[in-house]
C-alpha cells in the first residue's frame, strides 16, 4: 500500500512540475513570442533549472506540442459543457461552433501568435495537428451519434472531421463576422447536409 502512495505522490509531483513548466511557457510566449522563446526563458519563468525543464520536455518542439494539446484540452472541456444542455442536433452543433469560435478569438496566445508570427504556430495546427484534430473529431462524433437516430458511423465521422477542419481553418484565419452569426450559418450547412443524407 505504501508503494502505491509513493507512486501516486511521484506522479502528482511530476504532473505539477509539467504544469508549472507549461504555465511558464505560456507566460513567456505571451511576452516574447514563440519564435524568440528559449528553454532558458521557460526555466527562468518556472524557477526551475534548465535540466529540469529538459527532463520533462526534450526540445522546444515537444514543449510547444504539449502546450498546444493542453490548451486544446481546456477548449474540449468548454465544448463539452456547451453541448451538454442541448438534446437536439442543431442547437448542439451551433453551441459547439459558437464556443470554439469565441474561445479562439479570446485566446490571448493564439491571437498574438497568429497576428505576429503565424509560421511558428501553423505546423501545430496543420501538419502536426493530429492530436488536436482527433479531439475535435471525437467531440463532434459524439454530438452526431447521440442526437441523430439514423446516421452511419462513417457519415458521423466525416461530418465530425469536417467540423474539426472548419474550426482549425477559422483558428488560422478568424472570420470578420460575429462568432454567433458564423456559428448559426455553419450549423445550418452541416445539419442540412446531414439531414439530406439520412
Amino acid at each position: 500500500m505504501a508503494l502505491r502512495a509513493d507512486v501516486a505522490t511521484s506522479l502528482s509531483a511530476e504532473e505539477a512540475a509539467k504544469g508549472r513548466i507549461l504555465d511558464a511557457a505560456f507566460s513567456s510566449a505571451e511576452r516574447v513570442g514563440l519564435g524568440r522563446l528559449t528553454m532558458a526563458d521557460v526555466a527562468r519563468e518556472a524557477r526551475l533549472s534548465r535540466q529540469t525543464v529538459y527532463r520533462y520536455f526534450s526540445s522546444k518542439h515537444d514543449l510547444f506540442m504539449a502546450l498546444v494539446i493542453r490548451e486544446e484540452e481546456v477548449l474540449f472541456q468548454q465544448l463539452q459543457a456547451a453541448i451538454a444542455p442541448h438534446r437536439e442536433l442543431r442547437p448542439a452543433v451551433e453551441a459547439a461552433f459558437r464556443t470554439m469560435l469565441r474561445a479562439m478569438r479570446a485566446h490571448p496566445l493564439l491571437d498574438r501568435v497568429m497576428a505576429t508570427e503565424p509560421q511558428e504556430l501553423l505546423p501545430y495546427l496543420t501538419v502536426e495537428a493530429n492530436p488536436v484534430r482527433d479531439m475535435g473529431v471525437r467531440a463532434m462524433e459524439q454530438v452526431f451519434s447521440e442526437r441523430m437516430e439514423v446516421v452511419s458511423p462513417m457519415l458521423a465521422h466525416r461530418a465530425a472531421e469536417l467540423c474539426s477542419r472548419l474550426i482549425t481553418s477559422y483558428a488560422i484565419m478568424p472570420p470578420d463576422d460575429d462568432p454567433d452569426v458564423v456559428a448559426v450559418q455553419l450549423a445550418e450547412l452541416v445539419c442540412n447536409g446531414l439531414s439530406k443524407k439520412r
